[in-house]
């Protein structure tokens, strides 16, 4: 018989001629469109010098500061309060004057509450009547006793004498022994009467004497809530808790005010001081201690950080400042001012003013002058900032000038052509 071969096995070739057109013209398609792209970006920008602004990067103290807005308020503010709620009644005085501690403010009306504590004075008033009368029942009851452990001794002592006597007699056959006996057994009898009344007499002093401590505890405990009633009633009529300068005082009479709710303020007139508002984005970089200053009259106040709230409304923080030096004599509650707060140290640094370009770059790059007229693109790295200068870590020299003015025309250009 014949014998079949095995078939032999064709290896098919990883790289054919079609395969390596097809990944030779996507390379070159691929460079085209790079250089291409490339080409474009380097299209010069023809530039108006008229409206281009052009500065110095510069070399100076850097300090990373922030501006945040202050309103002038008192050192020492007190609150006053409602301690009761109701309607206004009557207003005593005007808003901004000076008023002595205890002067009346406004007199409120509330018919419940008072009805409420007169019924809560009547029923105390006949507690304490109920137990004035329990108090002297007993002190009557104590007395009667005592009369009657008396009334019992002046018979034991005259049973006595009898008994003695009679005993004598008896010895000598002067009396009856039924006699005799009579007036033994009454004798001992006012004795035994004499000794348990005077039993009584002790115990009902020592329970009396306990009662009646319990009985003047919880009088002199309803003394004391009938004062406080009287203090609720009085504090219908509000007074000034201190002695200062009135402020945001404005009722009306029927405006209806709740307990605990704030009707004024007082200056105690102790000096001032500065709240200030701060973004959230600062909370763990202001700290007490830091200084800050503020514009006034055309000089410059110095401030410094006394109290950090960190509580966050509408994302801003406050923190109060007070003064270093002297307060400027013009300095009145309620006045707004714009405070320079500083975050760290000045030091020695790059700086770059602020301006447009920072809108359109990011703060990324910015368009470096040369001496023929151009401006490149240059990348560029910013540290912090104030409200004047950017910190430069990377990028830019002291001496050389940068364009300023908005990028949005040239952004995506990388050579800018002055003329």
């Amino acid at each position: 018989m014949r014998q079949l071969g095995m078939d032999k096995r064709i290896e098919k070739k990883k790289w054919t001629r079609k395969k390596i057109t097809y990944i030779t013209g996507s390379i070159l398609f691929v460079l085209l469109a790079f250089f291409g792209f490339k080409s474009f970006n380097k299209k010069i920008f023809k530039a108006d010098a008229s409206r281009i602004t052009v500065k110095e990067v510069i070399e100076g103290q850097f300090q990373d500061m922030i501006l945040i807005d202050g309103d002038i308020e008192p050192i020492n503010l007190v609150l006053v309060n409602t301690l009761e709620g109701g309607s206004v009644k009557e207003i005593f005085v005007e808003d901004g004057v000076f008023v002595e501690k205890g002067t009346p403010l406004i007199h409120l009306s509330n018919p419940t509450a008072t009805l409420g504590y007169l019924n809560q004075e009547t029923a105390i008033v006949e507690q304490i009547n109920n137990l004035r009368n329990l108090k002297l029942s007993l002190e009557k009851d104590q007395r009667n006793l005592d009369e009657s452990l008396i009334d019992s001794e002046n018979s034991l002592a005259e049973t006595t004498r009898r008994y003695k006597t009679d005993s004598v007699l008896y010895g000598k056959d002067v009396i009856a022994k039924n006699d005799f006996i009579d007036i033994r057994e009454s004798y001992r009898y006012e004795k035994e009467k004499r000794n348990l009344l005077s039993n009584n007499v002790r115990k009902s002093s020592l329970d009396n004497k306990i009662q009646i401590e319990q009985i003047n505890k919880s009088i002199d405990m309803m003394q004391r809530n009938l004062e406080l009633i009287h203090e609720n009633i009085e504090k219908m009529l509000v007074r000034a808790p201190v002695s200062g300068m009135l402020s945001s005082f404005d009722p009306v009479i029927g405006e209806s005010y709740g307990r605990n709710q704030t009707v004024a303020k007082i200056d105690i007139q102790s000096g001032f001081k500065i709240k200030g508002r701060v973004d959230e984005y600062y909370l763990s970089t202001v700290k007490p201690g830091q200084f800050a200053r503020f514009s006034f009259d055309g000089q410059l106040v110095d401030l410094k950080v006394k109290k950090v709230l960190p509580e966050v409304n509408n994302r801003q923080f406050e923190i109060e400042l007070e003064f270093v030096g002297e307060v400027p004599e013009a300095i009145t509650i309620g006045q707004s001012v714009q405070v320079r707060l500083e975050l760290s140290k000045a030091q020695q640094s790059v700086m770059i003013p602020r301006g447009n370009y920072f809108q359109a770059s990011g703060g990324q790059y910015v368009f470096v002058l040369n001496d023929q007229g151009e401006a490149h693109k240059r990348f560029i790295k910013l540290g912090n900032n104030n409200p004047g200068y950017y910190q430069v870590l990377e990028g830019l020299e002291a001496g050389e000038r940068f364009i300023t003015s908005s990028y949005q025309d040239f952004k995506n250009y990388e050579t800018i052509e002055i003329k």
